[in-house]
């Protein structure tokens, strides 16, 4: 039997929507009843406040994950961070979700030929296949090579379902770094703007231009930016063999990325250039509100990872089998506050 992410999800969704309202959704869905009859449906019958509520448990998900082809390298009982189980799901389930809209096209398009109905290439057109999965989480970086020599540019696109931000130990010494955090230490913007930085490679590039290997410029920008934004602070130094136990501070609402968006963050191509390497028209607002973390307890070697989620304007801890709300007024404040984000 082929693992199907999509149906697994869609289940999900219906159980969340059931336990809103106060009906076992799953179970209406299995009773086989002829709903064109008067009669009122048991599931309906059955339908009380006092059933509202009840708590989703998706353990048939996580089956079906870990069966999923594209999931077993994170399966088993070997060690593997939170980040690598989210690129994996996400590029699985974009998989699935893609797989099914195109057995519902067939479908669809089969069904027109057995009515021997006429369908225009508009109406085939309009179930075409969309990949909403990639739409809501996928984003495009832009990386930019620049000759020194002779400011030849070239770039090159690259599709991410998260950004990894390093957290090297000599970016807090940036002044820039350092201001407007707690403690002293990193604001996840400050992060950002290192990030997209433009750096000089200790090596040289191969410059078709120059036809021989020149002193070289990189810088990384965000071309196309996702609905849902998921950063990741590289906190795993393996070349130190320790974790980086930093804190970076994240604003609630109105993360800026705008200002990352390649024709207001990168640098000119003249290598002589000196001005300040920003745009002096204001950057478009592209606004991000904060509604998810996940944090790592624990060392290099080993750990427990437990989330933050917010729902409707209320913060909930979600630790194993444990949802608990986030004790102060709504919680924002000690989620913004926490270690190990």
């Amino acid at each position: 039997k082929t693992s199907c992410l999509t149906s697994e999800m869609d289940k999900l969704f219906l159980e969340y929507y059931g336990s809103a309202v106060g009906i076992d959704t799953i179970a209406a869905l299995e009773e086989q009843q002829d709903l064109s009859s008067d009669e009122t449906p048991d599931f309906v019958k059955k339908q009380t406040h006092d059933n509202r509520g009840h708590p989703i448990v998706p353990s048939t998900l996580m089956g079906e994950i870990w069966k999923s082809k594209g999931m077993r390298h994170v399966s088993g009982h070997s060690q593997h961070d939170a980040q690598e189980f989210f690129n994996a799901f996400v590029d699985c389930l974009a998989t699935h979700a893609l797989a099914y809209q195109q057995s519902a096209h067939e479908l669809t398009r089969v069904m027109h030929e057995t009515q021997i109905k006429p369908s225009s290439s508009n109406e085939i057109s309009a179930t075409n296949d969309t990949d909403f999965i990639s739409k809501i989480f996928m984003g495009t970086l832009r990386s930019v090579l620049i000759c020194q020599k002779c400011g030849c540019k070239r770039t090159q696109a690259e599709s991410f379902s998260n950004v990894s931000l390093p957290l090297a130990k000599e970016f807090p010494a940036n002044k820039e770094a350092r201001s407007s955090t707690r403690r002293g230490n990193i604001s996840v913007q400050s992060v950002l703007n290192h990030f997209t930085r433009p750096e000089v490679l200790a090596d040289p590039v191969y410059c078709p231009s120059c036809n021989s290997k020149t002193k070289t410029m990189k810088q990384h920008t965000f071309s196309k930016l996702p609905e849902v934004l998921c950063l990741h602070l590289k906190r795993f130094d393996a070349a130190a063999n320790k974790k980086i136990t930093d804190f970076v501070a994240f604003p609630a609402y109105d993360l800026d990325m705008g200002m990352h968006l390649p024709h207001w963050r990168e640098r000119g191509i003249e290598v002589k250039d000196k001005t300040n390497m920003e745009c002096s028209a204001e950057s478009p607002k592209v606004l991000y509100n904060l509604f998810g973390t996940v944090n790592h307890k624990g060392t290099l070697h080993q750990g427990h990872y437990v989330a933050n989620v917010k729902c409707g304007n209320r913060w909930y801890s979600c630790n194993d089998a444990f949802v608990t709300t986030v004790d102060t007024g709504n919680g924002e404040k000690e989620v913004l506050s926490s270690e190990g984000a």
